[in-house]
């Protein structure tokens, strides 16, 4: 048996400004990491990446910890 020393090139291709935004838009919109990924023809791991990165406004962490602050008084304070 041989083994090729061949190896296939990989195009890699950066998100447009557009595609950020429709990630961002998405992700507001509770989609998860794999249903953008899916409609935007992209790995989920890219998707997720770029959240991690910042580029994407994180809303939901936002929102629950407006969620979690409005519920401290009535959790911890007596």
């Amino acid at each position: 048996m041989t083994q090729s020393k061949d190896t296939i090139k990989k195009s890699y291709k950066q998100l447009s400004s557009e595609e950020r935004g429709q990630i961002q838009s998405l992700y507001e919109d509770h989609y998860s990491i794999r249903a953008i990924a899916k409609r935007l023809a992209r790995d989920p791991s890219t998707i997720s990446r770029e959240i991690k990165r910042g580029t994407v406004t994180q809303a939901r962490h936002r929102d629950s910890n407006v969620q979690l602050w409005r519920l401290y008084p009535a959790l911890f304070c007596r």
